[in-house]
């Protein structure tokens, strides 16, 4: 069991970021799956509507963006490809989600 598993989606969505750099919506959705053992519609719908608030509140910026089916279960949905921004880095320190390698606080 992760250790992140019991964070709040926000906060592991904002740690993905931090950890891995711009990422595209389906491989955080991939991520959130994985990480919190769900799946389908529903939850596929609630990663994307976090990226989109954590995209309206500042802490993302968008970099790219792509029509692929293949990576979205056939249906033509726009992929964007997001990054932290520094204002998404201070709040996660503030938040004390910011951690370094031994995840102890930044």
């Amino acid at each position: 069991m992760s250790n992140k598993q019991s964070m709040h989606m926000k906060g592991y969505v904002l740690q993905l970021f931090a950890d891995r750099g711009p990422l595209w919506t389906d491989a955080v959705i991939d991520a959130v799956e994985a990480e919190y053992g769900v799946s389908g519609p529903y939850w596929r719908g609630t990663v994307r509507l976090t990226l989109v608030d954590l995209y309206a509140g500042g802490l993302l910026s968008e970099q790219e963006a792509t029509v692929d089916p293949e990576r979205t279960q056939g249906e033509e949905r726009v992929l964007f490809k997001y990054a932290l921004t520094d204002f998404g880095r201070e709040r996660m320190a503030q938040s004390g989600l910011a951690t370094n390698r031994g995840g102890v606080p930044a």
